[in-house]
């Protein structure tokens, strides 16, 4: 049976009664049309969750007694940065989404060349805050309790100087090696992603000069979606946990 979930961000006393927020209060009385005493699960973010009693529903907030705490964790043991060149509308989406459901630790919006995309003053806010609820949203869905952090966007040339993972892989349908012939990593490693038109020669050897492996996944050029996803399932199951 689908058990409800909902984030709060928010404090959240054990055996108390809360006050959700407008977004997770509409989604219960307005989408799942949820009634008092049926019951969810609510997270915070901060690791676990609490099993919850719907108390009353008003018109703009739901409130709900929080009763045991399950203290699940879903996290991968291997930490996985997703840099993700920039793709335009609901490619970018999904491709966040789909991070999330695969255990993404985190995701670095990157400006590139060949991005088509222009993000400047108050649409870079906006445009932030829509992905942090796309995260929120398949948090939800998947049963994870910790949100995967994402920054504000950063240029290509400024990004690649300041990666710091052990392990920095480029995805390149070119690429001289693939993932599993990769040096496994201890604990984490980071994963740049082209957008749709792909890295500018440029950029590649601006990569390779700041300690990058260019590796391919398979013989077949892959949307820019499609490779995030394809890449993040790869080490998963080669050095995380999808083979647990």
């Amino acid at each position: 049976m689908r058990i409800v979930r909902v984030y709060a961000d928010q404090p959240l006393p054990a055996y108390s009664l809360v006050r959700l927020p407008e977004r997770p209060s509409h989604h219960i009385s307005r989408v799942l049309r949820m009634r008092v005493d049926q019951t969810l699960q609510v997270f915070n973010g901060s690791g676990g969750c609490h099993e919850a009693r719907i108390v009353s529903i008003g018109k703009h907030h739901v409130e709900v007694e929080l009763l045991a705490f399950l203290d699940e964790e879903r996290e991968s043991d291997l930490f996985i940065l997703l840099a993700q060149g920039i793709s335009r509308g609901q490619h970018m989406d999904y491709t966040i989404q789909k991070a999330v459901e695969l255990g993404v630790s985190r995701i670095v919006p990157v400006l590139t060349e060949h991005g088509n995309v222009s993000l400047d003053g108050e649409r870079v806010g906006k445009r932030l805050q829509h992905w942090e609820g796309i995260i929120v949203q398949a948090s939800e869905q998947c049963g994870r309790n910790r949100l995967p952090e994402i920054t504000v966007p950063v240029c290509f040339s400024d990004w690649v100087v300041q990666d710091r993972e052990p392990l920095k892989l480029l995805l390149d349908p070119d690429g001289s090696s693939t993932l599993h012939e990769q040096p496994e990593p201890v604990k984490a490693l980071s994963l740049l992603c082209g957008p749709e038109g792909g890295f500018s020669r440029e950029e590649i050897v601006q990569a390779h000069q700041n300690g990058y492996t260019s590796v391919r996944i398979g013989p077949r050029v892959l949307r820019t979606e499609t490779a995030a996803i394809a890449a993040l399932s790869t080490c998963q199951v080669l050095w995380g946990d999808m083979c647990k």
